[in-house]
């Protein structure tokens, strides 16, 4: 039997989780001197309170070797499929790789090539694959199939917390916040672009909308939206796109906090993939 493992950036809803028996590596989150496991030490709505209310900065970092090849070895299978982050954006692809140089059986390391629930459904239809007597190889290569078709295009609230983490340059950040953009950005392939700069959320969201339709061209597409404190914004993401595309399968999920770290709260998105 084989076995799925990723890490918390993919966002994974927790049944999905367990009907599929995903194993899920936590990543790091640092808030001052403490260190906290995503997903599993910290509750989002804690961690908006602290960015919003006490101005901290926050600091994420993958998962050590040791944690993915704990997570292979939890497993109790020979044969693993390991679904990354982007490895653009993170160093738990490297480190995931590290591991399965040490662990006894045989692992297939994939970079999604995305984040949240575009990294998850990667996982996911890996995972599919093995339900339906997959093997390791045929598991392996759903996933690389599925990760360049990836994509994601979200709406933030404001620059400040990309700021404050380091992700943009200061000036950049000082400028947009004054003029108050909502900025639209998509990532696809592995890498991030901007895609319009609005100035209301109204217009930001239905830039996403209609970003993702564009995107979608009629084809029968697997959908999620995905949110950081902004649950309602991201069902009505589902629903205007769910309206106007054939959905095959439709989720909502809330990012872990090493997502919404960087974001603070206030983030809103589509993660898709198309048949």
């Amino acid at each position: 039997m084989v076995s799925i493992v990723t890490d918390s950036a993919a966002n994974l809803p927790s049944d999905l989780v367990r009907e599929f028996g995903i194993e899920v590596v936590p990543m790091y989150l640092m808030l001052g001197d403490r260190v906290y496991r995503d997903g599993v030490d910290l509750a989002p709505s804690d961690l908006y309170e602290r960015l919003v209310t006490h101005s901290v900065v926050a600091t994420t970092s993958a998962a050590p070797p040791a944690d993915f090849l704990e997570a292979y070895e939890r497993t109790g299978q020979d044969e693993i499929v390991c679904v990354t982050v982007n490895g653009a954006m993170s160093s738990a692809h490297h480190e995931a790789v590290l591991a399965a140089e040490r662990f006894e059986g045989r692992v297939e390391v994939v970079d999604s090539m995305s984040a949240s629930m575009a990294e998850g459904f990667v996982a996911l239809e890996a995972a599919r694959r093995v339900t339906a007597g997959g093997s390791l190889e045929e598991a392996a290569q759903r996933a690389r199939e599925v990760a360049p078709r990836t994509r994601v295009c979200a709406a933030i609230d404001t620059f400040e917390f990309l700021r404050r983490s380091g992700r943009v340059k200061k000036l950049q950040a000082y400028a947009a916040t004054m003029l108050d953009i909502k900025p639209v950005f998509g990532l696809k392939l592995g890498e991030a672009s901007p895609v319009a700069r609005p100035r209301t959320r109204r217009r930001a969201l239905a830039r996403v909308v209609e970003e993702t339709l564009r995107e979608i061209g009629g084809r029968p597409v697997h959908l999620a939206a995905f949110h950081a404190a902004a649950e309602d914004d991201a069902h009505a993401l589902v629903s205007a796109v769910a309206e106007r595309a054939g959905v095959v399968e439709r989720h909502v999920v809330a990012v872990t906090p090493v997502i919404g770290a960087h974001t603070g709260p206030g983030l809103v998105g589509t993660a898709f993939f198309c048949d």
